[in-house]
């Protein structure tokens, strides 16, 4: 009798495991908690000695036998254990949701990126293109309520300093968004992808590309415009009333945003999940590689730009997005209005 339970039990997990192994790898793998969470713990280590090695230094030495790469776990347990302080006289349900909420709305943008024609966690078709930008919009909202609810003037003053940030970029991401749809003549991202066989739309629509590019370090709040949160001005703007596990889910929030948009942008302009295919891992093996090996190199370049530009004063980021970024996507989408008309592409 045991024997026949156990034998229903495993014939039913193998039939249970043969039809939703991908939907579960997608879940829990890629790109769901595992990669969400992996690639936070790699780059926070990777950007420490990268940024170490940058400046002559040797960063995190200690733990993990002087590769450091078990500081992450060490500063996560710290925070783990660490007290909680809730200032006086704040919001408490806007001050302990925003934490949470800030690292967890930016991972529903990451989950509509394609890595490859089948391997979407939650493909929508038409709508992933302006899905995603509409959960961007969002993401902003959530710092702004965290800074008015510490009741704090720097968390008060990062807050402003997010609102007057993102609006300026968002605007001429948009508009690059909306002139790579056009040359692909659609919104779904994995059409937008295979659009780009012959050719990435970074050579036909290259000022989007480096407005995009700009606009990925901007949303990530990656230096040089880490503004909301610079700390020789603002302590840490609008994280800084928070301590313990909640501060440590604002700084994950700078690395899913971070994810999100640099996948997005290799996904517009650099050809998505597009590459040679590896004999040895197959179609959709050989898409997700070369996806995150883009995603590889694009993390390696971002890092290094913080080593070389120091961060921007507020009124220059702001004129930088009203008084280039803005004109110029629109003289890109005006570009690609050109070809389209002309059939030139």
């Amino acid at each position: 009798m045991n024997v026949n339970i156990l034998a229903s039990i495993w014939n039913y997990a193998t039939e249970f495991l043969a039809v939703n192994a991908k939907p579960l790898l997608q879940i829990y793998v890629l790109p769901g908690l595992i990669f969400i969470l992996g690639f936070a713990i790699i780059a926070v280590w990777f950007e420490r000695k990268f940024l170490a090695r940058a400046m002559l230094r040797v960063g995190p030495y200690y733990c993990g036998k002087r590769s450091g790469v078990l500081q992450v776990f060490a500063d996560f347990l710290k925070l783990f254990m660490k007290e909680i302080i809730v200032p006086k006289d704040m919001n408490f349900l806007f001050f302990a949701a925003m934490p949470v909420l800030v690292s967890t709305v930016p991972a529903l943008a990451l989950i509509l990126i394609p890595f490859d024609a089948n391997w979407v966690l939650w493909d929508i078709g038409s709508l992933g293109l302006p899905m995603f930008f509409a959960i961007a919009g969002i993401a902003p909202l959530i710092p702004i309520f965290a800074g008015w609810a510490s009741n704090n003037k720097y968390g008060f003053i990062g807050a402003f300093r997010v609102a007057y940030m993102y609006i300026s970029a968002e605007i001429p991401l948009v508009i690059c968004g909306a002139a790579v749809a056009i040359m692909a003549g659609s919104f779904d991202l994995v059409e937008i992808v295979q659009a780009q066989r012959n050719m990435w739309f970074a050579v036909p629509q290259f000022i989007g590309f480096v407005i995009f590019f700009l606009g990925v370090i901007i949303e990530s709040e990656r230096t040089p415009f880490d503004i909301p949160v610079a700390e020789v001005e603002l302590v840490l703007g609008w994280r800084t009333e928070y301590s313990g596990i909640l501060f440590g889910f604002t700084m994950m929030a700078e690395y899913v945003m971070f994810q999100a948009w640099t996948l997005l942008f290799i996904t517009l302009y650099l050809g998505g999940f597009n590459g040679p295919v590896l004999g040895f891992l197959g179609v959709t093996g050989s898409h997700i590689f070369w996806m995150l090996a883009k995603f590889a190199f694009m993390v390696v370049l971002i890092v290094l730009i913080r080593t070389v530009y120091p961060r921007l004063r507020l009124d220059q980021m702001l004129d930088l997005g009203w008084k280039y970024l803005t004109p110029l996507a629109l003289l890109n989408l005006a570009l690609v209005l050109g070809m389209k008309m002309l059939g030139v592409y």
